[in-house]
């Protein structure tokens, strides 16, 4: 009776181990009322490859230089900064700067720094994983 149990459980404990260590590719994401920001982490050879992109959103015009910060849980960080661009209304830009993670929760905040004729801005954000479906609850028919 012990080995019958054993037999069967010991394939359920293989699937729940190597089910749980596989990466897979993760989006992080995060919105404020003057970006909306995007890091993609892909797969490549068990780590993750970061592939961050921007977007700004705000209403008022903007200096031309933007630097983007992606801040790390050890206290690293990888810096991006764009120039020269007409950011109103412009779509998600995906920047050129990659960096390789052991683990994509190694992220702690991104922080965006720019100007405008009020003067200089930073705002910090804290990305989270993308949620999939609609988050938007649907009311309950009565």
């Amino acid at each position: 009776m012990v080995k019958i149990i054993i037999r069967g459980l010991l394939p359920l404990f293989l699937l729940i181990f190597t089910g749980c260590s596989e990466k897979k590719d993760v989006t992080l994401t995060a919105t404020s009322s003057e970006w909306n920001i995007e890091i993609f982490y892909k797969v490549v050879e068990g780590k993750y490859q970061e592939i961050p992109s921007i977007q700004y959103i705000g209403k008022k015009p903007i200096g031309a230089e933007v630097t983007f910060d992606i801040i790390y849980t050890n206290y690293s960080v990888t810096t991006n900064t764009l120039s020269g661009l007409d950011y109103l209304g412009m779509e998600m830009k995906e920047l050129k700067t990659r960096t390789v993670l052991k683990d994509w929760r190694e992220v702690e905040t991104v922080k965006i720094t720019w100007n405008n004729a009020e003067g200089n801005f930073e705002e910090t954000l804290i990305p989270k994983p993308k949620q999939t479906g609609n988050p938007i609850q649907k009311p309950t028919p009565l």
